[in-house]
C-alpha cells in the first residue's frame, strides 16, 4: 500500500502510536455526540483536533531459509546406514549418511600397502641394499602370487568337474541376487509413484492459483479502466480499495509464481526417481546375470569358460614368476634406469592411494553446515547413486521472505527498518524482522512494476515453516501532536481537497484545506482550518445538496 492509504493495527513494539489515534478517534466521535456549555454540535459534524498518524508499508511472501541444499552421496553403494530424520538439527561437518564401506576400507588399505611397498622399492634400488622388511614384503608378493595360481588352477579344476559344494555356493549367490532384484524393484517402484503423486498434486495447486489470479487480474484491470467496483459498478472506489485490488493481484501473481516452481521441482523428483529406479534394477539385474552365468558356467562350461579360466591360470602363473624375480632383485643394486621406473610407479601408487581415500570420504554425507533436515529420501539398504537426492538440509538462521512493493511503496522504506510479521495460519505468532536489502531493478509482469524488499529474521518456533506465507508490516513514517480530521471529510476539487462547514444559517461552505500524512482513516492538516473547529464529518455533493453552496 501506499503512504497515502494504508494503515493496520500493529502490535508492539508500536502499539502506543496506534492508541493515541484510537484515543483521537474516540474525541471525534465524543465531538459529534456531546454538547458544551455554549454551543451546540451537529450530529453530523466533527472537531478538528489534535492526535497522532501513523503511516505504514504492508506485504506479504513466502518464508524462505538463506541455505538450502540438496545431497547426494558422491560414490555407488548400498547405503549403511541413515543416521538423521526430518527436523533434526545438525552441526557443520556431522554425519549424516553412510555406505557399506567394507569395500571402500579394502581398497584404501590395499592402496597404502602398495604404496609403502613402491616406496620401499625405491629405497631399495636407490640406495642399493635391502632391509629385512623389505625381503619379507617381496617374499610376501611371492606368497601371494602364489595363492592367487592355486585359485585359478581350483576355478580351472572346477569348471573341468565342479564340487557339490561349488555347485551349492554358485546356487546361493543366484537365489540371493534373485531377492535383492525383487527388493531393489520394490522399493524403486514406491519412490516413483510417490514422486508423481506429489507432481499431480502440485499441478492442481497450479490450476487453482491460475483460477485466482484470473480473477484478481480481471478485477485490477477493471479498477484500473474504471475506478469502480468490480462487483458494483456504480459504486467507486477509495484509494485504500484500490490498493487492495492490486495488492490481491500482486498476491495471486506470486502465488502462481509459486505453484509453478512447486510443479517444476515435483517433476524434477519424478525423473530422478524414474532414472535411479532404471539405474538401480539395471545394476541388480546385472548382478543376478553374473549369478547365473557363473552358475550355469558351473553346471555346462564352454570351450570359452575352459579357455578364460586356463588364460587367467597364465597369467598368475607370470605373477608368480615376476614376484619372485622381484625378491631376487632385492640383493642386487638398482641401474639408473630401474630407479627412474621406480619412482614413476611411487608417484602412480600415490593417487591410487588418493583416489581410495577419496572414495571412502565420499561414501558418507555430512552436513556442510548447521542446519535443520528437511526431507530424508533414503533408507538403509537401499542402493544410492551419484545421481539421487538422499538428504535436503535448510539453514533457519536467518530465515527471510522477500515483499513485492509497488514504486510508491518503496521509496518509503530502506535497509535497516524493522518490520513487524505475522502468519495467518498461526494467530499466536509474531516476531520482529529487519530489512536488509533492496532490489535495485523492478520485476516487471503483466505491466505492473514491482520491487524487491527482503526482510531477515530469527525465529526458533517448529510450527513457522519454510514456504509459509508471512505478512510484513513496515513503519516509514509517524507524526504526533498534529491536527487531523477524517478521510472521509475530504472532497477533491480540482487537484486538491475541500472539507464543508455550516454556517449559522445553515448554508454549506467548502475550504480548502492541504493535507499531509494520512494512515487511511485520518489526515494530517498543514493549512485551512483551525483546532476546534467544526466541519461535516460526511459532505454531501453538490447534487445532494438543496439550492448548491454558499461562498467557497
Amino acid at each position: 500500500m501506499s503512504q497515502s492509504s494504508r494503515f493496520g493495527w500493529i502490535r508492539n513494539p508500536w502499539v502506543i502510536g496506534i492508541t493515541v489515534v484510537a484515543i483521537a478517534g474516540g474525541i471525534f466521535a465524543l465531538s459529534r455526540q456531546s454538547t458544551s456549555d455554549t454551543t451546540t454540535v451537529d450530529s453530523d459534524t466533527v472537531k478538528v483536533s489534535r492526535g497522532n498518524i501513523v503511516s505504514i508499508v504492508t506485504g506479504s511472501g513466502n518464508i524462505a531459509a538463506d541455505n538450502s541444499l540438496d545431497l547426494t552421496f558422491q560414490t555407488s553403494g548400498v547405503i549403511a546406514e541413515v543416521l538423521v530424520k526430518e527436523n533434526d538439527k545438525v552441526s557443520k561437518g556431522q554425519r549424516l549418511a553412510t555406505l557399506d564401506t567394507r569395500d571402500l576400507a579394502a581398497q584404501v588399505a590395499s592402496a597404502k600397502a602398495a604404496l609403502d611397498s613402491a616406496e620401499a622399492r625405491f629405497t631399495q634400488i636407490a640406495q642399493g641394499n635391502s632391509l629385512p622388511s623389505e625381503i619379507s614384503s617381496a617374499q610376501a608378493a611371492v606368497a601371494s602370487a602364489q595363492a592367487q595360481l592355486k585359485s585359478a588352477r581350483e576355478n580351472l579344476a572346477a569348471l573341468r568337474k565342479p564340487s557339490t559344494e561349488q555347485l551349492s555356493a554358485a546356487e546361493l549367490r543366484v537365489t540371493q541376487a534373485e531377492a535383492s532384484l525383487q527388493t531393489t524393484r520394490d522399493s524403486a517402484s514406491a519412490t516413483k509413484s510417490k514422486a508423481e503423486i506429489d507432481l499431480s498434486k502440485a499441478s492442481e495447486t497450479l490450476i487453482q492459483a491460475q483460477s485466482r489470479y484470473q480473477s484478481a487480474r480481471d478485477d485490477w484491470k477493471w479498477v484500473l479502466d474504471y475506478g469502480t467496483d468490480p462487483t458494483n459498478s456504480r459504486r467507486r472506489l477509495g484509494d485504500s480499495e484500490i490498493n487492495g485490488y492490486r495488492d490481491a493481484f500482486v498476491q495471486a501473481e506470486s502465488s502462481v509464481r509459486s505453484a509453478e516452481q512447486s510443479v517444476e521441482q515435483a517433476q524434477i523428483t519424478v525423473n530422478n526417481a524414474r532414472e535411479a529406479e532404471k539405474s538401480n534394477v539395471t545394476q541388480a539385474e546385472q548382478v543376478l546375470k553374473d549369478a547365473q552365468i557363473q552358475l550355469e558356467a558351473l553346471r555346462n562350461p564352454t570351450a570359452s569358460n575352459i579357455a578364460a579360466a586356463e588364460a587367467t591360470v597364465e597369467q598368475n602363473e607370470a605373477a608368480l614368476e615376476q614376484a619372485k624375480a622381484n625378491l631376487d632383485k632385492l640383493v642386487v643394486p638398482g641401474t639408473e634406469s630401474d630407479v627412474v621406473i621406480q619412482q614413476a610407479a611411487v608417484e602412480q601408487a600415490k593417487q591410487s592411494y588418493v583416489q581410495a581415500q577419496l572414495r571412502l570420504e565420499n561414501a558418507t554425507i555430512v552436513a556442510p553446515f548447521d542446519g535443520i533436515i528437511a526431507t530424508v529420501h533414503v533408507i538403509a539398504g537401499q542402493s544410492a547413486t551419484a545421481a539421487t537426492t538422499a538428504i535436503s538440509i535448510i539453514d533457519r538462521e536467518p530465515l527471510h521472505l522477500d515483499l513485492k512493493l509497488s514504486e510508491n511503496d518503496i521509496v518509503l522504506v530502506q535497509n535497516g527498518d524493522s518490520a513487524e510479521l505475522s502468519i495467518d495460519a498461526l494467530p499466536d505468532w509474531q516476531q520482529i524482522g529487519t530489512i536488509t536489502s533492496i532490489s535495485p531493478a523492478a520485476d516487471t509482469s503483466s505491466g505492473i512494476a514491482a520491487y524487491r524488499a527482503r526482510i531477515d529474521f530469527t525465529d526458533g518456533d517448529a510450527r513457522v515453516l519454510v514456504g509459509m506465507t508471512a505478512n510484513a508490516s513496515i513503519v516509514v513514517e509517524e507524526r504526533n501532536d498534529i491536527l487531523v480530521i477524517p478521510n472521509s471529510a475530504l472532497l477533491p476539487k480540482g487537484t486538491g481537497r475541500v472539507v464543508q462547514i455550516r454556517g449559522a444559517d445553515g448554508q454549506i461552505t467548502e475550504i480548502d484545506v492541504t493535507t499531509g500524512l494520512s494512515d487511511g482513516i485520518y489526515s494530517e492538516v498543514l493549512s485551512g482550518l483551525e483546532e476546534g473547529q467544526e466541519i461535516i464529518e460526511t459532505p454531501l455533493t453538490r447534487q445532494e445538496t438543496p439550492g448548491g453552496f454558499g461562498r467557497p
